[in-house]
C-alpha cells in the first residue's frame, strides 16, 4: 500500500488489523508491525462502517467499501472476521495463502466483482472452498505451490481453474408456508469438487462431461484453456476431452480471447497448442476479422517461425 498506514490493535503479542488508509485502492497487508506478527483482519475492516470506528490519526482516507479494489495478504494471516468485505462493490483482486483458518459469517456479502483469487498454497487445509462457496459469479484462480527455502521462500505456479457461476432461488410452497432456496448453475457442482478441503481435479475435469452442454461457451473456453495451459493434475482422457472440444471451437475461444485481450492465451494458442499450420490459420483469420493488427503480427510470426514456407528447387 503506497504512502498508506493501519490502525490496529496487539493481542497476545500479535497484531490484528482494524482499518487501512490510504490514496490507492490496493492494499498489500505486511506480514509484521512494529516487529509484531500480523494475523488477524477484524470484523468489518473492509466494510463501509463498522461498529467501532478507530480514530484516523492521519490525513489519508480510510480504503473501505467502494475504495477497495486489490488486497493482497501474508502467510501469516489465520483470521479474517465477519462481514470483513461487506458490499466492496470494487473488490477484484484477492491475493491470499491457504492456511486462513478462520473466516466470518458473510466475509463477502456484495463482493459482486471479485473475480480474480490468488492462492499461494501451503501444506495442511486449505481455505479456497470456503470463500468459494461465498462468491456466486464466475470466479478466476490462480494457484502457486510455495516453494521454502533457506534462501527465501519461492513460487510456483500450479494450476489455474475457473469455477463458473451459479445462482440461488427462494421458493415458497404456500400451503405448507415453507421457503426453500433452490441452486442452479454448475457453478456449484466445480465448487464441491473438494475433498478435506482440497481440490480434487478428477472430479473438477469430469464435470466438463456434462458442464460443455450446461455452461456459456466463453467460460467453458476459459475453462478449457486454463486446464491445458497449466496441466497440474490432468488425467489422459480429461486431456483429450479438452482438446477435441478446443478445436472444435477454436474460431470462437479466439475471438472471446480477443475480445477479452488476452493476449497470453492466444500466444500459447498459437505456439504450443495448435499442431498444424491450418490452425494457426484460424488464429490468424479471427484476428484479421477483429482487425487487430498486434494480434495478426504476433500469429503471422508464430506461423513463419513454426511452419516455415518450404523453398522451391528448379531442376535445371
Amino acid at each position: 500500500m503506497a504512502e498508506g498506514y493501519f490502525a490496529y490493535e496487539v493481542k497476545d503479542g500479535e497484531v490484528c488489523i482494524l482499518r487501512c488508509y490510504g490514496s490507492s485502492g490496493s492494499v498489500v497487508i505486511p506480514e509484521k508491525i512494529n516487529g509484531l506478527p500480523v494475523t488477524e483482519l477484524s470484523a468489518y475492516a473492509f466494510a463501509q462502517e463498522m461498529e467501532m470506528e478507530p480514530e484516523n490519526t492521519g490525513e489519508r482516507p480510510c480504503i473501505c467499501g467502494e475504495r477497495l479494489e486489490e488486497l493482497y495478504l501474508p502467510r501469516t494471516i489465520k483470521k479474517m472476521g465477519r462481514y470483513i468485505f461487506y458490499n466492496c462493490l470494487r473488490f477484484w483482486n484477492f491475493s491470499f495463502y491457504s492456511n486462513i483458518a478462520f473466516m466470518g459469517a458473510g466475509a463477502f456479502t456484495g463482493c459482486e466483482n471479485l473475480r480474480c483469487l490468488t492462492m499461494h498454497r501451503l501444506e495442511g487445509n486449505s481455505c479456497l472452498r470456503e470463500i468459494l462457496q461465498d462468491l456466486k459469479q464466475k470466479v478466476t484462480v490462480e494457484c502457486y505451490r510455495v516453494i521454502e527455502a533457506a534462501a527465501g521462500d519461492g513460487q510456483e505456479m500450479l494450476c489455474r481453474l475457473v469455477y463458473p457461476e451459479f445462482f440461488e432461488e427462494a421458493v415458497e410452497n404456500t400451503p405448507a408456508r415453507i421457503i426453500s432456496t433452490q441452486t442452479h448453475g454448475m457453478g456449484i457442482q466445480y465448487r464441491n469438487a473438494f475433498r478435506n478441503t482440497q481440490v480434487q481435479f478428477r472430479e473438477y475435469d469430469r464435470l466438463f462431461v456434462t458442464g460443455k452442454y450446461n455452461i456459456d461457451l466463453k467460460v467453458l473456453s476459459e475453462i478449457v484453456i486454463s486446464r491445458l495451459r497449466f496441466p497440474y493434475a490432468l488425467e489422459k482422457d480429461a486431456r483429450e476431452e479438452y482438446t477435441q472440444w478446443l478445436l472444435a471451437h477454436l474460431w470462437d475461444a479466439s475471438s472471446y480471447l480477443l475480445e477479452q485481450e488476452n493476449g497470453e492465451d492466444l500466444r500459447w494458442l498459437a505456439e504450443s497448442f495448435a499442431s498444424a499450420s491450418e490452425q494457426i490459420d484460424v488464429l490468424l483469420e479471427t484476428a484479421k476479422r477483429r482487425e487487430d493488427a498486434q494480434a495478426v503480427s504476433i500469429m503471422m510470426d508464430v506461423k513463419h517461425r513454426r511452419f516455415p514456407t518450404k523453398k522451391k528447387k528448379f531442376c535445371l
